[in-house]
């Protein structure tokens, strides 16, 4: 990949098992383990799938140990509904509602389009670095649903920080598109959080749910 080519090595220290309590903690899913991060992702690379909605009950999200998941509120991006895992925010998932001009075909990819010619700019004020995007085909309801995963890099301020993310786009409406993305920080912890993003682009993504033909919005 393009980017975090000048990371560090992966730490190969395994992630101690977390104490009953902790794991179905909200506020922070196995806080008390020795790395609460490779714990925390490791959890999300086996745990089942389940969904969480929207606080309107418009959208129904796949989540792995979605019990433990928070939904949220993201600053400085028009979204539709957030969660993360954890207040350290080990993983986190975010929905985006967007429409289409009249007489657009409402397909997979043209939603694509339409989503990253307005996305990819939101991320320039942080001077986000991605590796060449991966397209994957899949199926939702029947038709094809596409996806990008890519690798990236974060500066902000005095900080910078490696992630892995993907984004699915899905022609969900009669007048528009809903997209998914989720982003996973590496922390010393790149391979598992490559595992947990590809684990949504195979089996994650085509687990969504739409409660009607109608766009929700929420700024």
């Amino acid at each position: 990949m393009a980017c975090g080519g000048g990371a560090q090595a992966p730490k190969q220290t395994h992630a101690s098992t977390p104490t009953p309590v902790s794991v179905t903690t909200v506020k922070e899913p196995a806080s008390d383990a020795a790395d609460a991060h490779a714990t925390a992702l490791e959890r999300l690379v086996n745990a089942p799938w389940g969904t969480r909605n929207d606080r309107d009950g418009q959208v129904n999200v796949p989540l792995p140990d979605s019990d433990n998941w928070k939904r949220v509120r993201y600053f400085g991006v028009e979204h539709y509904v957030g969660f993360r895992y954890g207040d350290d925010h080990h993983a986190m998932v975010i929905a985006f509602t967007r429409p289409l001009p009249a007489g657009t075909p409402m397909k997979s990819d043209t939603c694509m389009r339409s989503f990253e010619a307005w996305g990819l700019p939101q991320t320039h004020p942080f001077d986000v670095k991605f590796s060449p995007f991966e397209t994957s085909l899949g199926k939702w309801q029947g038709k094809i649903l596409e996806s990008r995963a890519v690798d990236g890099r974060l500066n902000f301020a005095f900080t910078a920080s490696d992630f892995s993310g993907a984004w699915a786009a899905y022609p969900a409406y009669a007048d528009g598109c809903l997209v998914l993305a989720v982003a996973v920080p590496w922390r010393d912890h790149k391979q598992l959080a490559q595992k947990l993003r590809d684990r949504w682009v195979s089996e994650g993504f085509p687990l969504m749910v739409v409660a009607s033909d109608a766009r929700p919005e929420r700024k």
